[in-house]
């Protein structure tokens, strides 16, 4: 049974060694487990405003900045000073004092690990960051005498880690079909040796096996989603890729259940699309409710019965559904009049090259 994806549990290792990072800068004790509650929701926070522009205390149609998350965190920070001081009674004023003093202080030390988070970090210049932010931190508070190396330390452990989570699939690659700037139409293609006649057929006809299908539908959301985090780690411009998903697999609810939820993160549901026909959508209710959570579509459809293009055309764009339009077959003669009609809920008509 799938239980989640990747980029879900990326951010939720990414939020740990944010955390493991700041305290390398901090050698709290008595009041440590509290030092590592301030971090922890300070760090949740930027990695929510930043990856999937929810805010806590910021009107949800902020637009990310870095005054932004700079205004989110004093929310926090408040917020934190807050919830203190509701326990004020049950305190000790010393102690009392102490936290907020820790909550303040946590808010800065997260600043230094926000400016090292949005660094293009490389083994060529980690030294070097780690160094100069050491030192902006020195400049109001002691740091210990080996925090650098402790840092340099857990980040190749970091490093590694992720490095390990992005090694690509050995017998299986995307074929990916480009359509516009950034967005391609995807399967999968198993990395197999020249075979014979009677080889080739035996393996077509296991790959039209329904499981068979299933299962690469399944990994090519893994695969795409590996190259989703490589992008978000490189920090790259992030793809947009388009999943045709064949008619009779959209009845197996199950499988689509483990689709769906191999697609359920903000950043992979805003650039993975699942191809569908018009008719399987507009007819189930629960795949619209899919959509109004946030999970995206493109309609497949062949044109080539249609006597009224354009009319069909305007009806697809008109239910809000669909970011594209995959023309899978036409007429000839309606060519002309497709390439005419302009879209305005979908972003563009497509033309199948497949």
């Amino acid at each position: 049974m799938v239980t989640g994806n990747i980029i879900t549990k990326y951010l939720a290792y990414k939020k740990s060694r944010l955390v493991t990072y700041a305290l390398t800068m901090q050698e709290e004790s008595i009041y440590r487990s509290f030092l590592i509650e301030c971090l922890t929701r300070y760090i949740n926070n930027y990695i929510e405003v930043v990856y999937h522009q929810t805010y806590e205390t910021l009107d949800e149609n902020t637009k990310l900045t870095k005054n932004a998350i700079k205004e989110e965190q004093n929310g926090i920070m408040l917020e934190l000073l807050d919830e203190l001081s509701v326990r004020e009674i049950l305190e000790s004023n010393e102690g009392y004092k102490r936290k907020q003093e820790i909550i303040k202080d946590a808010k800065d030390l997260t600043a230094i690990i926000i400016k090292f988070d949005q660094e293009k970090v490389t083994e060529a210049n980690v030294r070097i960051i780690i160094t100069k932010l050491i030192e902006e931190r020195k400049k109001t508070k002691e740091v210990g005498k080996n925090a650098e190396a402790t840092w340099y330390k857990e980040w190749q452990i970091t490093t590694k880690t992720i490095k390990k989570v992005l090694e690509p699939k050995k017998n299986f690659t995307l074929n990916q079909v480009p359509y516009s700037d950034n967005l391609w139409e995807i399967s999968i293609l198993p990395l197999i040796k020249q075979l014979n006649m009677y080889k080739k057929s035996l393996v077509e006809r296991v790959n039209q096996e329904e499981k068979i299908i299933c299962e690469k539908i399944k990994l090519s959301i893994i695969i795409i989603t590996q190259t989703l985090l490589r992008q978000l780690t490189e920090k790259t411009p992030l793809g947009n890729y388009i999943i045709p998903i064949p008619e009779e697999i959209w009845t197996k609810k199950q499988v689509i259940e483990e689709v769906f939820l191999l697609l359920d993160d903000k950043i992979i549901k805003e650039h993975v699309m699942l191809g569908i026909t018009y008719q399987q959508l507009i007819n189930n209710k629960t795949l619209i409710e899919k959509k109004k959570s946030g999970y995206h579509f493109v309609c497949y459809q062949n044109l080539r019965y249609i006597n009224d293009t354009p009319t069909k055309i305007d009806t697809i764009d008109a239910t809000k559904l669909f970011d594209y339009l995959m023309i899978t077959d036409y007429k000839g003669k309606d060519k002309e009049l497709i390439e005419k009609q302009e879209p305005t809920n979908m972003k563009a008509i497509l033309f199948s090259k497949e």
